[in-house]
């Protein structure tokens, strides 16, 4: 039989109503059928709202799809309980336009943690047991929780409106860099290393990398000059000089 698969009805009623809250493996597949990776797009598109909550079938490449996607009225982004989230990348600040809301808890896989956005208000990432490395660059965050995640040691934290943050419960840190000038209120177990910054400039995470990559690159580079002077002067080869 060559004919298309039955459309499953909560798509055109995630269309419909902008919300997407059933597991990502109903979404329609183009591997089941040609035209539906395009109409895959046109639900994820049409999302306010996207609650895919515990769930082994969730994914690092569903966050990938959704940034790339970056669906103009997503407001809500909750993936708690997702076992097998890893990594979770929202970059460059230009991604989800819309997006003030974003629920990461109780991910037991998750490690790394990058978000760049205007827009977020609300992030909340508690009890995620293998979590290490979070960097935050949202100017607008007025609401962090970083609840019980025993093994995260490094935090960068950038935001204009932030006042408090709640870090309790978080054993591991080793390195804490808030750039929050109204910061007045933050909850934590004691550091083994803070570094506070009060006049923040929010430099992109991108230049951060630039800088770093370009500064290895430059080490690499003095190294084999040394290393190339060194077989010179052990050469065996005699000099020649030649005269004008």
């Amino acid at each position: 039989d060559d004919s298309e698969p039955p459309h499953d009805g909560s798509w055109e009623l995630a269309v419909e109503t902008g919300i997407w809250e059933k597991p990502v493996t109903d979404l329609p597949d183009a591997n089941t059928w040609p035209t539906w990776g395009a109409l895959r797009e046109r639900v994820l598109i049409s999302c306010k709202q996207i609650k895919v909550c515990k769930t082994a079938s969730l994914r690092d490449a569903f966050c990938a799809e959704i940034v790339k996607l970056s669906p103009p009225e997503l407001t809500t982004v909750d993936l708690h309980g997702s076992s097998n989230l890893r990594n979770v990348v929202i970059s460059p600040m230009t991604s989800c336009p819309s997006l003030t809301e974003l629920d990461l808890s109780e991910c037991s896989s998750l490690d790394y943690v990058m978000v760049q956005s205007q827009s977020l208000k609300s992030l909340r990432i508690v009890g995620c047991a293998e979590l290490t490395k979070v960097l935050i660059h949202c100017p607008t965050l007025t609401d962090l929780t970083l609840q019980d995640n025993p093994k995260l040691e490094t935090i960068l934290l950038w935001s204009d409106e932030l006042t408090s943050a709640d870090l309790s419960g978080c054993t591991g840190i080793v390195t804490l860099k808030p750039q929050c000038p109204k910061l007045t209120d933050l909850k934590h177990p004691p550091f083994r290393h803070i570094e506070q910054h009060i006049k923040p400039d929010h430099p992109p995470i991108s230049l951060m990398l630039r800088d770093q990559y370009g500064e290895a690159a430059r080490v690499a580079a003095e190294a084999k000059e040394k290393e190339w002077k060194s077989l010179k002067e052990d050469s065996i080869i005699p000099r020649v000089h030649r005269p004008f």
